[in-house]
């Protein structure tokens, strides 16, 4: 945010006359560093002010730079020098209201900025824009509290003060209010007045994005960051919300591109900026980087939080004992903090061990993960793990979760593997030790049938969705052979899918020759039912077409062979002549 002009030459003037040059210089690159989001830089210049000037303003700007920074202690203590130093002086008052604020004490922040506007009449512009401020300071809720109904009602009174609408920074501030309101419109409008007063002001455009980002409207967000950056490059603020909405729309690269931008601009040492910074890595692929950042910070932090970045790390660079580690680590430390990615790493790590054990573990945390993740469909990814560990028919249950989380964009894959696990899952009933039925055979037809079933039906699905593409009809098809319980070749319902399935397979082979290859044993399979199919009818000519293409497509099948071409039949051997056979006891009798 801009700064008084008045209060800055009240900071100059407050140095002696053979050191004013010096004192403005540093007053004003102090200034600029704070809008720029420099904070420790600020704190550095302010802190050299207040030692060689120990005036009521710089211990202000101090404290403000400390409090910005998030270390309201020692931004108390400087407002409290300032308040020494000009008791008169009631922007350190208002500071300390700010204090109370980030200390989540609104009553006593309350009482404290009210005796400060009290003191002033109501008629001082600075302590009245610094008194909303404070109200609006804090956007989350580890760093404080707001009351963006209280900011509005003074920063109107500032307002109404400003009849020549002059001050945009008494509309930057209304806006700020307006969007912890969640006003959108009334928010954009007033940063826009601060731009017409003020035009190219880079931290109107970048707060006008900051709206469109709590809205989640990414590509808007973006525009005006990218437009605030070509404002004013060294606006550092910028970088780190353009990186956030980055991340909102998935450009992990770009998000990380853009918080190292900030980092290095603002020149920041708050940890949480630097695992954000490392999370972003790890999001972009680049999770070696985001391990050397995370060993950067050892031992100069306090926060179970790195674990967590250090268990995605590990586990997308294929270290997956240190990332099950680090994770249960985390879980267990700070089980208040866990969020779905968590359990989806750590699921993620455990499926790579390659062990029962490892898969077990894998779909328990997965599962954890699931129903709460809202960026991934971690259903498909606990379907594969259960289809590929034969787990059919919980694989079921896990591709009707997938389908069901996100309906209007399931995918062919999707409804095909949700069809392929009930597939399989018939083919093992009576087959599989656990799956007998107790010999009950017409509960095992039945049960058999109702795979299939739902077989078909996903399958169907997967017809509609991708009408083009074979494997769909090819296992519809199989799934009505297995499923007729009065026998395929008397009811014919497989015979359209096979013939549609031959149909589709003949057009992707002469998209694409090296499909002909990867249909082949299915074609057979198809060609072999239709030619039975329609012997049975006694349609010996469609028989041997089927036969024909069969043949065609594989000449070194006996049993095709076999078919079109019957081996002649030998004549049976003469044998020599054998000895009467000797006569049986009468009364005997013979078969």
């Amino acid at each position: 945010m801009k700064f008084q002009k008045k209060a800055l030459l009240t900071v100059v003037a407050a140095g002696m006359l053979g050191t004013l040059q010096a004192v403005a210089q540093d007053a004003q690159s102090g200034v600029k560093d704070l809008e720029a989001g420099r904070y420790n830089k600020a704190i550095q210049t302010f802190q050299g002010l207040a030692t060689s000037a120990p005036s009521a303003d710089n211990y202000f700007y101090l404290g403000y730079a400390q409090l910005k920074a998030g270390d309201p202690d020692a931004a108390k203590q400087a407002f409290e020098k300032g308040v020494a130093a000009d008791p008169k002086n009631q922007l350190n008052n208002v500071g300390l209201g700010a204090v109370a604020l980030a200390k989540k004490d609104g009553a006593t922040a309350k009482t404290i900025i009210n005796n400060a506007l009290k003191e002033t009449k109501n008629k001082n512009m600075d302590v009245l824009l610094r008194a909303g401020e404070a109200y609006t300071m804090f956007r989350k809720p580890e760093e404080g509290i707001n009351d963006p109904a209280e900011a509005i009602r003074i920063l109107t009174i500032a307002d109404e003060r400003d009849k020549k609408n002059e001050n945009a920074e008494i509309e930057m501030a209304l806006g700020d209010a307006y969007t912890l309101k969640n006003d959108g419109g009334n928010a954009v409008t007033k940063y826009e007045n601060a731009l017409a007063i003020r035009p190219n002001n880079a931290e109107a455009k970048y707060k006008i994005g900051n709206t469109f980002l709590r809205a989640k409207n990414y590509p808007q967000a973006q525009k005006f960051y990218e437009e605030a950056i070509a404002a004013d490059p060294d606006f550092a603020p910028t970088y780190e919300d353009l990186a956030e909405a980055f991340f909102g729309s998935r450009a992990y690269k770009n998000a990380s591109k853009n918080m190292d931008l900030y980092i290095q601009k603002s020149q920041t040492t708050n940890v949480d900026k630097l695992l954000r910074s490392a999370q972003f890595d790890f999001l972009a692929g680049d999770n070696e980087r985001a391990i050397q950042k995370l060993d950067q910070l050892k031992g100069k932090v306090n926060t179970p939080v790195i674990q967590r970045i250090y268990g995605w790390a590990y586990s997308g660079a294929g270290k997956y004992n240190e990332s099950i580690e680090a994770l249960n680590n985390f879980i267990q430390t700070a089980p208040d903090r866990v969020i779905p990615d968590d359990y989806k790493y750590l699921g993620r790590a455990y499926a790579q061990l390659g062990t029962p054990e490892g898969d077990s573990l894998a779909i328990v945390n997965l599962e954890k993960a699931a129903p709460m993740d809202s960026t991934e469909n971690v259903y498909r990814e606990i379907g594969k793990l259960l289809y590929g560990g034969k787990k059919y028919d919980q694989a079921v249950g896990a591709w009707k979760k997938a389908i069901l989380m996100d309906t209007s964009k399931a995918t062919t894959n999707d409804y095909f593997q949700l069809g392929m696990s009930n597939y399989l899952q018939a083919s093992r009933i009576g087959r599989d030790s656990t799956l007998m039925m107790n010999g009950d055979t017409a509960a095992i037809r039945q049960a058999k049938e109702n795979y299939y079933t739902a077989a078909d039906s996903a399958f169907l699905k997967v017809n509609q969705i991708t009408p083009d593409w074979s494997p769909g009809y090819y296992f519809r098809a199989s799934a009505n052979y297995f499923s007729d319980t009065k026998g395929a070749m008397n009811t014919g319902e497989p015979v359209p899918l096979y013939e549609k399935y031959l149909e589709v397979a003949d057009k992707e082979i002469a998209a694409d020759a090296a499909k002909k290859e990867a249909n082949k044993r299915y074609m057979m399979t198809a060609y072999k039912f239709l030619s039975s199919y329609y012997a049975n009818k006694n349609d010996a000519e469609k028989s041997r077409e089927y036969l024909s293409k069969a043949a065609e497509l594989d000449p070194n099948d006996k049993d095709v062979q076999n078919a079109l071409n019957p081996p002649a039949q030998q004549p049976a051997a003469t044998k020599p002549a054998s000895k009467p056979a000797a006569k049986k006891p009468a009364g005997k009798a013979t078969k």
